[in-house]
């Protein structure tokens, strides 16, 4: 994809400084947009991508905010409207999980979910979107999850989120499309991340071993879909998720 087809073409995406968020930040900045990337508490890891696409010649710029602060959100986009106009692109990445038993789970570890994953997606569409409309053009990609689609023990709330995600998805995508935004989703499946790699061997080889291709995702599996869902190539496609889980839902 080239993003020269427009001029400030930019993309927004939230929880970018780790996971898959770095791998979409890494790969819109080397299709050629500028990124701009929000990050809650890793500072460190922001400054270190930063770094490494300066290095590399492309434009990326983290900024620290709790997407799951309403009135944080609204001050990050008076101050990125202002000084880029509306973005090309949002893409709500931002998630945690708090993995219990439901009949275990506190009502923090419910709600804290709930903020991040569902609320914040909220927050920073509704912030952004309005600067989308007047230019009659743009993507807003929600990052959901197979545990959307597959039942999995123990994320009650994490699933919870998700599939609200695809919903919201669905209904935006209603609500935007005469203004020519599209609304689409990604569901990954068990994809190689550092919250991966900190599942013991023996998990490990059993998740690969439940997943037909007989690997884990990567990075790039997801940011390759995403980037064909943000090109003109797509432009007819809304209101839709797209899972990629190696067949684990087939």
């Amino acid at each position: 994809m080239n993003a020269a087809s427009g001029t400030n073409r930019w993309i927004l995406v939230t929880g970018g400084a780790r996971g898959i968020g770095l791998g979409l930040v890494t790969a819109f900045a080397k299709a050629g947009f500028e990124v701009v990337f929000t990050y809650k508490s890793s500072a460190d890891s922001a400054r270190q991508a930063e770094e490494s696409m300066a290095a590399q010649g492309f434009s990326v710029s983290g900024h620290a905010c709790d997407s799951t602060d309403e009135a944080a959100v609204q001050a990050l986009s008076a101050q990125l409207l202002t000084q880029r106009g509306a973005p090309y692109a949002i893409v709500n990445n931002a998630g945690i999980t708090r993995d219990s038993l439901m009949m275990n789970m506190s009502t923090e570890d419910w709600r804290s979910v709930i903020d991040t994953n569902l609320n914040s997606a909220f927050f920073i569409t509704r912030a952004f979107t309005s600067s989308m409309l007047e230019s009659g053009d743009g993507v807003v990609l929600q990052i959901s999850s197979v545990a959307a689609h597959k039942g999995i023990a123990g994320q009650t709330n994490y699933s919870a989120t998700k599939a609200a995600l695809t919903a919201l998805t669905r209904s935006l995508a209603l609500e935007l499309g005469r203004f020519n935004v599209r609304v689409n989703a990604i569901a990954p499946g068990y994809i190689a991340t550092d919250m991966f790699d900190n599942i013991p061997e023996a998990q490990r080889k059993s998740i690969r071993n439940s997943v037909p291709l007989r690997r884990i995702g990567t990075v790039e599996d997801v940011a390759s879909l995403a980037l064909f869902l943000l090109d003109p190539s797509a432009s007819y496609i809304t209101g839709q998720t797209f899972v990629v889980d190696g067949g684990l839902t087939a």
